[in-house]
């Protein structure tokens, strides 16, 4: 199975970290820490691993976040994302630091992801975001393969199958499963941007496919030239009704 991406957090409001913890949890990164003092974060930026930083850009009442990030950029050259609940606050200052993304407060499971693909990608191409930035969402995800991440963009993506405690994701253009430490649905509700939701489609209790790959379906079998997947009663009707079959 592919690495995680690993992520540490710089928040000092309890009540954010706990969110923080329990959606990337779900979305399947690892968070590595969590620390909410400059000093805390300094002794941690050189003590552990991680791929990415999630950083408030204030820390206990002053935006000290911001010069941590100027940190991060310049000496751990690592892509971080400022936490901000002022958007419109210090956002010059904030700029000056080249964070690879922005994320406003309050935080939805959503724009957190979003967030995450944009500044890994971001990172990677050396670009550097305004705060509205985030709005658009990316049409690719990453999986990290040891010290690279590999792109992959949704539109490629043929099905999405439930493991015990990951989905795989088979990716059309090179021919490969992929694995997410994340639940189908949860994948289905809140990793598939908006504008490509209903390009997907469950077929049974474990299984998506995209609709753009289906060959046939036959009695309770969907094929398509890479698998084929077994229909389940429950989901019968609303497939028949996306392939406009009439039965």
């Amino acid at each position: 199975m592919d690495n995680e991406i690993s992520i540490l957090i710089v928040e000092d409001e309890e009540i954010w970290v706990h969110q923080l913890r329990f959606l990337l949890n779900e979305f399947g990164f690892t968070v590595v820490n969590a620390v909410s003092t400059v000093d805390d974060a300094l002794a941690t930026l050189s003590a552990c691993e991680y791929d990415l930083v999630l950083m408030d850009i204030r820390l206990n009442g002053k935006d000290s976040g911001i010069e941590l990030g100027k940190i991060v950029s310049k000496l751990y050259k690592k892509p971080f994302i400022f936490i901000t609940a002022s958007p419109s606050r210090q956002m010059k200052e904030a700029a000056d630091a080249n964070p690879s993304a922005y994320l406003p407060k309050p935080i939805n499971p959503s724009s957190l992801y979003i967030a995450i693909q944009n500044a890994i990608n971001n990172f990677n191409t050396n670009q550097y975001p305004s705060a509205k930035d985030n709005v658009e969402e990316f049409t690719s995800f990453f999986v990290k393969q040891g010290s690279r991440y590999k792109k992959i963009d949704w539109k490629d993506v043929v099905y999405l199958s439930a493991g015990k405690n990951y989905t795989s994701v088979f990716n059309a253009a090179d021919k490969t499963e992929y694995y997410i430490r994340s639940s189908l649905q949860k994948i289905l509700q809140y990793q598939i941007p908006k504008k490509l939701e209903k390009l997907f489609i469950q077929v049974n209790r474990s299984e998506a496919v995209q609709l753009s790959f289906v060959q046939e379906v036959l009695n309770n079998e969907l094929k398509t030239c890479f698998k084929n997947f077994a229909i389940s009663e429950t989901y019968s009707k609303e497939l028949k009704s996306r392939l406009n079959i009439i039965s």
